[in-house]
């Protein structure tokens, strides 16, 4: 794994999701209550940033067509046939760090 420091971990508060560049690809980095998650930042339908629209109450939602994303799995909420590309994450040293060179499987 190729772990890259993104930002610092007191940047992102609770609920709030910022879009980056990390190693030329467009990543989506979400804290929620409980974890920080990282996503391909584009939109399963249109591939439009999710960092152009909103978390609010644990949900994503993009700008374009308001598909919504379960911001601590990825997964499709609607439509629930899609999820985002997850990246791992973790937090070292105080920084988020993220490696865009490995995937996840969205968790159930």
């Amino acid at each position: 794994m190729s772990f890259e420091a993104v930002l610092p971990d007191d940047e992102l508060w609770v609920g709030e999701m910022r879009g980056l560049l990390v190693q030329g690809r467009r990543v989506l980095i979400v804290r929620t209550d409980d974890a920080v998650c990282a996503y391909a930042d584009r939109c399963a339908h249109l591939g439009v940033p999710l960092s152009q629209g909103k978390l609010e109450g644990g949900v994503i939602t993009c700008s374009a067509h308001h598909y919504q994303y379960d911001a601590r799995t990825g997964r499709g909420i609607n439509p629930e046939s899609v999820r985002l590309e997850a990246f791992p994450v973790r937090i070292e040293g105080g920084r988020i760090e993220v490696d865009v060179e490995a995937t996840l499987e969205a968790s159930a």
